[in-house]
């Protein structure tokens, strides 16, 4: 006897390829943030400038592997609960929005420190989209400043304690 398989046999059938690509894109988007992790974990205790700028500059070149992993991860999580018909679970929409949060909590708090600090050191930056020129360097005595200010805590909350309580969300589906 041959079976024929539906469309909604033949979508099911993707869902373990989704899951497949979704965790290995969230995997692949935390190792390449690991370097920006990194550095504003070590920027902390740095004071020479050349460092500085180097510990910036290794963050930044692995910010399109990053958004791109993101990118695959979000729209992975997004296509599985259409395949499923499971959008009316509480959970699902608990995880976007804690997800949507963490990325606008994240590319804000880029915005204001790391760029800034790009800046201040004399590299080239970015505001809003928009690519501006290294400007000279500001004192020694004042990018010490800025950095001893930065606080780090609010990186570790938001950018490992929320995806952590989505995990939880989507391996246990609470409600």
């Amino acid at each position: 006897m041959i079976q024929t398989l539906t469309d909604e046999d033949t979508m099911l059938a993707l869902i373990p390829w989704l899951v497949f690509l979704h965790t290995l894109s969230a995997l692949t988007m935390f190792l390449a943030h690991g370097a920006s992790i990194a550095m504003a974990l070590k920027l902390r205790t740095e004071t020479d400038l050349e460092r500085i700028r180097a510990l910036l500059d290794l963050s930044m070149s692995s910010i399109a592997v990053m958004f791109i992993s993101f990118l695959a991860m979000g729209l992975t999580g997004l296509i599985m609960p259409f395949i499923l018909n499971i959008w009316n679970k509480g959970w699902i929409w608990a995880s976007i929005i804690l997800m949507v949060g963490v990325f606008l909590h994240m590319v804000f708090m880029n915005e204001k420190r790391f760029k800034h600090l790009r800046r201040m050191v004399g590299l080239p930056y970015m505001i809003g989209g928009k690519h501006f020129p290294a400007e000279p360097a500001a004192s020694q005595s004042e990018v010490e400043a800025y950095i001893k200010n930065m606080r780090v805590t609010d990186l570790v909350i938001v950018g490992y304690g929320i995806p952590v309580i989505v995990l939880w969300l989507m391996v246990f589906k609470p409600f």
